[in-house]
């Protein structure tokens, strides 16, 4: 620090010493003319700064919902209208926490390779840290997800509800790991006939809910499926 003062003494001096005879308004001019880069990089600094310190007080961080729906091509993410139905439904509060969807995710667990991408990388990432509530995609996709354990085990006392509200559109999966079970095990609920299809036409074929293995929040899960069967179902 006592190096950088000796250095800056002189400058500042002379610099000083360059000024003293100007007027105030010459003195903004040379100033901005040959510290403009300076005083943008100062600026700068101070407002990210700023940014970062603010999302850490007051940025919403928490969630009252996250769904993930794989390989479809229509809107289904944050403010679609499929997102403001459902938060109006369930009448959360996104001011307090939020309502994430997530439409632009493609993998495919049930084909060879099919998981080699920073899409289902993330999709890990999100089971793992809890965040996730629900994935949706097709039956065999969904099968493998479930195969590898990341999805809840329908059996599982959390979900009791779900299970006994939707005992029949149940679907199982064989899990890789056998010391877990040689039985199918419950990982989804077949929504193929749900508003996902027939009003907000994520997919067109056969879709199926699973929810995430390390969810918080499996009543989210229930809130979702009612949504989706909330209306009269329409013939496809």
């Amino acid at each position: 620090m006592k190096g950088l003062r000796e250095r800056l003494g002189p400058w500042l001096e002379t610099e000083t010493e360059k000024m003293r005879g100007m007027t105030a308004r010459q003195r903004f001019s040379y100033i901005l003319t040959y510290y403009w880069l300076w005083i943008l990089g100062i600026i700068s600094v101070v407002s990210i700064s700023g940014y970062m310190i603010y999302r850490a007080a007051f940025a919403v961080k928490d969630y009252w919902f996250y769904g993930m729906y794989v390989n479809t091509m229509e809107n289904g993410g944050n403010g679609s209208p499929l997102w403001r139905d459902f938060v109006m439904y369930a009448g959360y509060d996104t001011s307090v926490k939020k309502v994430e969807m997530n439409a632009s995710a493609w993998f495919d667990p049930s084909v060879r390779g099919g998981t080699n991408n920073s899409y289902y990388q993330a999709f890990v990432a999100l089971v793992e840290s809890g965040d996730l509530d629900v994935v949706v995609m097709g039956r065999e996709g969904l099968q493998g997800i479930g195969s590898s354990g990341r999805l809840l085990d329908l059996k599982d006392p959390k979900c009791a509800a779900i299970a006994e509200k939707y005992a029949d559109r149940i679907v199982t999966c064989i899990p890789y790991d056998t010391e877990y079970s040689e039985d199918p095990v419950p990982v989804g609920i077949d929504i193929s006939d749900s508003l996902l299809v027939t009003k907000y036409h994520l997919y067109e074929d056969d879709c199926v809910l699973g929810i995430s293995a390390y969810t918080q929040r499996p009543e989210s899960a229930e809130v979702f499926l009612d949504f989706l069967f909330s209306e009269p179902q329409e013939a496809k």
